[in-house]
């Protein structure tokens, strides 16, 4: 079996139907998608699924479990706009804060157990924005 590599740009754009990935005149001269910004989506991606989970554990209602979904759209958005106005070092930084406030809203106890899902708010404030 031959090592894996890389896919090229084309074979990426084929594999993927050709879907205006990269303004590609087939498609409508769409605008190329920023990579900071599916960065920054998926931070919000993330914080939107979590606060879900984060209902469910803590036995909330149908009614906010509803908003919490509706929620995960936002948050995408959100983090996308957020990312493509960013570098992908800043949009990394902001995934990086994300993933730590999830851990910080996650308490378990000496076992292991989950004990306790905090919401968290996306994006969240740096703790240091010179890092």
């Amino acid at each position: 079996m031959a090592g894996m590599r890389e896919l090229s740009v084309s074979e990426l754009n084929t594999v993927s139907g050709g879907c205006c990935h990269y303004s590609q005149p087939s498609c409508g001269g769409a605008s190329q998608v920023s990579l900071s910004g599916m960065i920054g989506a998926y931070a919000g991606y993330l914080a939107g699924m979590y606060n879900v989970g984060a209902d469910y554990f803590n036995h909330a209602s149908c009614s906010t479990i509803a908003s919490a979904w509706q929620n995960v759209a936002s948050d995408v958005k959100t983090g996308y706009s957020m990312g493509a106005s960013m570098s992908v070092s800043g949009a990394l930084n902001l995934l990086q804060q994300t993933i730590s406030s999830i851990n910080s809203a996650v308490s378990v106890n000496r076992c292991g157990w989950v004990v306790s899902e905090n919401l968290i708010a996306f994006p969240g404030s740096p703790s240091n924005s010179f890092g």
